[in-house]
C-alpha cells in the first residue's frame, strides 16, 4: 500500500521542483501556463525578461514587473484556467503555440467555465528568456460575448453573417 502511496505522488508531482532552465522553449511555454497561478506569480520573473514586450488584444505592456500586475490582477477573479496547446511551430528562437483556453470565473458566462481558442507567439534570447510574447484569440469570443446585453448583440450579428 505504500508503494502505491508514493508512486501516487510521485506522478501527480512529478514536476516538482522542475525548473523551466532545464527545458527547451517549448517545454517553457507549457510549464509556465500550465504552473501560473495567483499563488505562483514567481514564475513570472524566470519565464520573461525584465525588458519583455507583451502585446495581446486588450493591449500592450513593456516589462516583466507589470506582466506580472497584469497576470495578478487578472487571475485574482479566476476560479479555474487551463490551457491545452494542440501545436508548436518553433523557427530559431521564436516558438508559436496554438492552443484552447478553458476558463472560469464568476465575471463571465454566467460563472460557467468556457474555452476560447488562440496562438501566442514568443520569442526566447540567447538565455532562455521571452523577450517577446504575443497573443492573438478573439476578444468577442473572449468576453464580450460572455456579457449579457453584448453578448446577445454580438451573437445577433454573427448568426446573420452566417453562411448556410
Amino acid at each position: 500500500m505504500k508503494f502505491l502511496a508514493l508512486l501516487i505522488f510521485l506522478i501527480t508531482f512529478s514536476t516538482w521542483g522542475q525548473s523551466m532552465k532545464s527545458l527547451d522553449n517549448k517545454g517553457k511555454i507549457q510549464f509556465f501556463f500550465e504552473k501560473l497561478s495567483k499563488e505562483n506569480m514567481s514564475l513570472v520573473d524566470d519565464f520573461y525578461h525584465p525588458q519583455v514586450d507583451f502585446t495581446d488584444p486588450i493591449g500592450s505592456i513593456k516589462g516583466s514587473d507589470k506582466i506580472k500586475a497584469y497576470y495578478a490582477n487578472m487571475y485574482k477573479n479566476v476560479n479555474s484556467i487551463n490551457f491545452k496547446f494542440t501545436n508548436f511551430y518553433e523557427s530559431e528562437n521564436t516558438v508559436v503555440a496554438v492552443w484552447t483556453m478553458t476558463l472560469e470565473t464568476k465575471q463571465l458566462n454566467g460563472g460557467s467555465p468556457f474555452s476560447v481558442d488562440g496562438n501566442s507567439v514568443i520569442t526566447f534570447n540567447d538565455k532562455g528568456q521571452a523577450i517577446t510574447h504575443r497573443d492573438y484569440f478573439d476578444m468577442g469570443a473572449f468576453i464580450y460575448e460572455r456579457l449579457p446585453v453584448v453578448g446577445f448583440v454580438i451573437k445577433k450579428i454573427k448568426h446573420r453573417l452566417e453562411v448556410e
